[in-house]
This record gives C-alpha cells, structure tokens and sequence, in this order.
C-alpha cells in the first residue's frame, strides 16, 4: 500500500493506493495515527486507487474513526470503488461514505505552518491563591504534628508528598509523591516497581491525602497555551514553557497544569517512606538511593504526562520548596508529573477539568515522578522535555508564601 497525503486548510486528504488487508493494516494504522498525534483530526481518505478491503481493513479504519471522535474531530472515504463501497456499506460502516468532497476544502495544498504556540485567554482578571502545608524537608523525622489531612476539591490543584491512608499513623510508612487536579489526586506508593493508586471526585466525596509536604492552588486559570512541534521547534524542555508561562502571566510567580506528549521525562520518586526516619539525617550519594529512585534515563516517550507545579523567577529569597533550577538558575520550580498511555487531545480552546478526568477515567496511571533539572557535566540527562500539549496557568496573587 502507498499513502500520500496533503493539508488543505483544517483538512488532510490522504490519498490510499493498494490493498488494505491484513498485510497492510499495521502499516495503515500506524500511518494514519502518527497524522492524529499531529494534531490533524480531519481527515479525509481518498480510496480511489484502493483495490481491496478486508475485516482487517476495517478494524485499521474502525480504530482511526474512535480515536477522531474522543477528540471531536471527522472522517470520511471518497472516491470509493465499487467493491470498497459494498464492503463498507454490507459492513454497516456507510457512514464514512461521502459523495464529494467538503465545500470548505481549500483547492489548493496549505504551506506548512512555522506556528508552534497559540495562546486563549479565559479570564484576565483570575489569579490563583497559594497556601504552603506541612514543609517537611528532606530528611528530617517526621511525626504526627508533621501530618496534615488534606481534601482537594475540583477548584484546586496540588503537588507534594502524602498518602491516602486514612489517618497520620496509618500513613507513616506510606509516604510518596502526589499530585492532585480538578478533584483527582494520583499518589506513588513508596516502593520500587509500585503502579500508583488515584482517588477521583465522585458526587459528595472529595478526595483527602494526609500530607507531609503540599503546595496547593486554589482559584481559577486565566489562559491556555497550546504548543505544537515545528521544524524550528521540533519540542519543547520544561524550562522553556515556564518561561512563556512567566512571560504571560507578568508576574514574578505562576501555577500551572500541563497534558502533553513526552519526548523524554527525568525525575525521581521515593522507594522508602520518609515517615520511616527516625532521626534527622543527611543523606549524601550512594546512602540516598536506599530512599530515592532517579530515572537514570530519559524515560516514558511518547507517553501523555499531566503536570502541575509552580515557578518564580527566582530572587535571593530561596524557598526549599521552590529550588531554583540547575540548567536555567534564573528561574524556580517545583513540578510533579503523572504518566498515562497516550491518547490524543483535542485541538484548540480545550477546558481542563474535562481534559483531565478523561484520562483518570481511562487506562490507569503508569508512574508519578518529582521532575528534576540534570545539568550534570557530561553524564546529566537534562530536562524534561513535551512535544506537544495544552498549558493551563494564571499568577500567583501571593508570591510572599514562598519567599
């Protein structure tokens, strides 16, 4: 089978010559998937010079046409044979048939787009309140007085350490990174190879975390940047979205959530409860790999991440909770991310809580990391880096929580 294909406007018209059978499926698939990660969700497939069709073949198109629907977008076949229009047609699947082409499909191929961000705003006027809870550091003894229960309803969003124990006793040897977003936290049980737990905000339950360590935001996002892969920015480092989320927001502080595709995270996440310490300790390398696991590679590509985390630039007045970052020192931050299998978002002005419980209500998380800046000489793995994705953010009214 050979595939071409053009952009004409909102349009790709994909033009399919062969078989599409079970040999070609696969490759059929595979092809028509990489355009949705693309963000090209209206697609038309042009089966003129498509000489057979299988129930493989239809199984490849039935799976293009569910993923473009989850993210509101359209397909259609034209042109069909005689033959691939009986087979859709006896198979139930005429509804993809079309006799012509869109009225609003441009004539001619559209110029590839130099475009890598667009900005909506939502609200100018909002802006998020910032409050600091139960700052354990690293590594001191915790105790109950260093617990504080926790609930995160669907106007705030979270990061930090906690457990979804029941009580401060309960979690003392459950501790691990969390994040929590429009009423759905994800917690890392602290163990090697744990697959993290999440709670999800149904009817009149709210979900709680008993917290060693949070930054919680409260209010509402004033805008959305969404960023796409171009050939001058084929992705985007972490370091390089807080500086256009700063930019925006024209404060010295911003909170913001991130869903977008991974090229490559680096981060790390606890092994060992720090309610475990006894004492206050200073761990130093190799005795803190006993409590911490580092990525040691660029990790989950092409995977989809939620993030949430605050950044400032950074002053003399340094917060522990909000170190500066090694490869841009300039600039502060602390970020949590939380892994899922891919699936693909809608393009354009897209609202986040909605955005968000889609994919708590899908396959369950694989990871939730505590992203880390490496900027090591020679060996670093550096930052964390997106593809592409949707940024929602708004300043922080009360940056002198931090300072």
């Amino acid at each position: 089978m050979q595939l071409t294909h053009q952009i004409r406007g909102r349009y790709l018209l994909i033009d399919a010559q062969g078989r599409l059978d079970a040999t070609w499926a696969d490759y059929f698939t595979d092809a028509l998937m990489s355009h949705v990660r693309d963000g090209h969700h209206d697609l038309i497939l042009d089966a003129s010079g498509m000489a057979f069709l299988s129930s493989a073949g239809i199984r490849a198109l039935l799976k293009i046409y569910k993923e473009l629907i989850a993210v509101q977008g359209s397909f259609r076949i034209v042109g069909t044979t005689a033959f691939v229009k009986q087979t859709l047609s006896t198979s139930g699947f005429e509804i993809w048939l079309a006799e012509a082409l869109p009225d609003d499909l441009p004539v001619e191929a559209s110029p590839a787009s130099a475009q890598s961000s667009e900005h909506y705003l939502l609200n100018a006027a909002a802006t998020l309140t910032l409050s600091r809870h139960a700052a354990w550091l690293p590594w001191q003894k915790s105790d109950a007085n260093s617990v504080q229960s926790l609930t995160f309803p669907t106007d705030t969003f979270a990061l930090g350490i906690g457990s979804a124990a029941e009580s401060s006793a309960m979690a003392r040897e459950q501790f691990g990174e969390f994040l929590a977003v429009a009423g759905n936290v994800v917690y890392q049980p602290p163990a090697e190879e744990s697959r993290p737990d999440y709670l999800m905000a149904e009817e009149t339950y709210i979900p709680a975390v008993q917290c060693l360590q949070a930054l919680v935001c409260r209010g509402e996002m004033a805008a959305l940047l969404r960023f796409v892969p171009s050939d001058q920015t084929p992705f985007f480092p972490i370091a390089a979205l807080l500086q256009m989320i700063l930019k925006q927001s024209r404060k010295m502080m911003a909170g913001f959530v991130i869903l977008g595709e991974i090229e490559g995270l680096v981060g790390a996440a606890l092994i060992q409860s720090p309610g475990l310490l006894s004492t206050d300790e200073s761990f130093s390398f190799p005795e803190v790999k006993e409590w911490l696991s580092f990525s040691g590679e660029r990790v989950f590509a092409h995977q989809q991440v939620l993030l949430t985390g605050v950044v400032k630039d950074r002053d003399k007045n340094d917060d522990p909770l909000l170190p500066p970052l090694p490869s841009h020192p300039e600039l502060a931050a602390h970020i949590h991310a939380a892994v899922f299998p891919y699936q693909p978002l809608p393009n354009g002005n897209i609202d986040m809580a909605a955005s968000v419980q889609k994919f708590f209500n899908g396959p369950p998380p694989l990871a939730v990391m505590h992203l880390v800046d490496d900027n090591r000489p020679a060996v670093g793995l550096g930052q964390s880096t997106l593809i592409r994705g949707a940024c929602w953010y708004a300043p922080v009214q009360n940056p002198e929580v931090l300072s």
